[in-house]
């Protein structure tokens, strides 16, 4: 039998507390857990939301459209 986060998908989530954005598994529908920090945000919150893509103007090498 696999695991939660085996079947988790990945996404990007904000921290609820300080807006820091992480990439994430969606554990289950209200749960994410940034990939690489086990213990929350640098801030210390546990409490994330995902990041819908127009809400977030992404850049490479930051360069900008």
């Amino acid at each position: 039998m696999a695991d939660d986060e085996n079947d988790a998908q990945r996404t990007i989530a904000a921290c609820d507390e300080c807006g820091s954005l992480y990439a994430a598994l969606e554990i289950t529908a209200d749960e994410f857990r940034p990939i690489g920090r086990r213990d929350g945000c640098e801030c210390g919150s546990t409490a994330f939301s995902p990041v819908e893509s127009e809400d977030t103007e992404l850049s490479i090498d930051g360069l900008e459209e």
